[in-house]
């Protein structure tokens, strides 16, 4: 039996554990951008919950975490984690420099000691066992399992699949990989096979049939419906593969529209906004602004 067999069926000597719905938490910002509206991140992060996540994520590439001073992440953390109540909690480490990220991941452990899950740090390096040494160096400066981010749209770092399991071989430590290096099916079908891994798909849903039926045991969702992956997610899992993947056709046109590189943030956020979630739909630099001329395609997707 294969892992996505058995996530459909909870079948086999030892039952997989139910689907996981990663909530990508955005930072939102007061009116100036001087500061995180507390509010409003807050609010976020409960209806993320109320929604269907079943683990909240802060401080990944959505929150904008380059523009963040160490203290707003340590705010904004504080805050996911209040939010969340009793689901699980992690912090994103999104530096590819091995000493900031040390530095960061050891502050975020210490600050939040109890309240942090986990840590998810990027590949920060195509040589497997460059990135092993990394994984565990983080390992050593908090003391919590790690998870692994492979986004090379962001990082522009790319690991190859077999290097990835290399890297990975062994860490008892490891406690998940968010697998986004395109074609996203195939590498999760590859580390299902090779590595005992849980795997989450990502790029909003969008795969989530092909990537679940690969082997991933989980999505994470930044888009502003996760209810619908959560639906589809509960579908598939009931072994209606034809219902998750019309439930996912039907908001296809909206997860590309916010998924695309550039403007995401900014996208998602005003659709935030519109929803009343949050107050203020601003972006830091670099992050691209929201545009008017986004406004009939957001009106389309029933964001008014």
């Amino acid at each position: 039996m294969t892992n996505a067999e058995a996530s459909r069926t909870g079948a086999g000597p030892t039952a997989e554990p139910p689907l996981d719905l990663w909530g990508m938490v955005a930072t939102p910002f007061l009116a100036d951008l001087k500061g995180v509206d507390e509010n409003s991140l807050g609010q976020l992060a409960l209806t993320l919950v109320e929604r269907g996540c079943t683990t909240l994520v802060g401080l990944g590439v959505i929150a904008e975490p380059g523009s963040l001073s160490m203290s707003e992440k340590l705010l904004s953390m504080e805050v996911i984690a209040e939010a969340a109540g009793k689901i699980p909690v992690v912090g994103s480490v999104m530096s590819v420099s091995e000493s900031e990220a040390l530095l960061e991941a050891g502050q975020l452990a210490r600050a939040l000691r109890g309240q942090l899950s986990a840590i998810m740090v990027p590949v920060t390096s195509s040589d497997s066992a460059t990135f092993r040494g990394h994984l565990q160096g983080v390992h050593r400066a908090t003391g919590l399992p790690i998870l692994v981010q492979d986004l090379p749209r962001a990082t522009g770092v790319r690991i190859s699949a077999e290097d990835l399991s290399t890297a990975v071989a062994g860490l008892d430590f490891i406690a998940g990989i968010k697998c986004e290096a395109e074609p996203t099916f195939a590498t999760i079908q590859y580390l299902a096979a090779t590595t005992s891994c849980r795997l989450i798909g990502g790029f909003g849903g969008l795969g989530l049939v092909e990537d679940l039926r690969a082997g991933a045991v989980g999505m994470a969702a930044g888009i502003t419906r996760p209810e619908v992956l959560a639906a589809a997610m509960a579908a598939w899992q009931s072994g209606n593969e034809s219902r998750a993947a019309a439930l996912i056709g039907e908001i296809s046109g909206l997860i590309n529209f916010e998924t695309q590189p550039g403007t995401s943030v900014a996208i998602r956020k005003e659709h935030w906004r519109r929803q009343g979630i949050i107050e203020f739909a601003g972006v830091r630099p670099p992050a691209s602004s929201w545009s008017a001329a986004f406004d009939p395609h957001s009106r389309f997707y029933g964001y008014m």
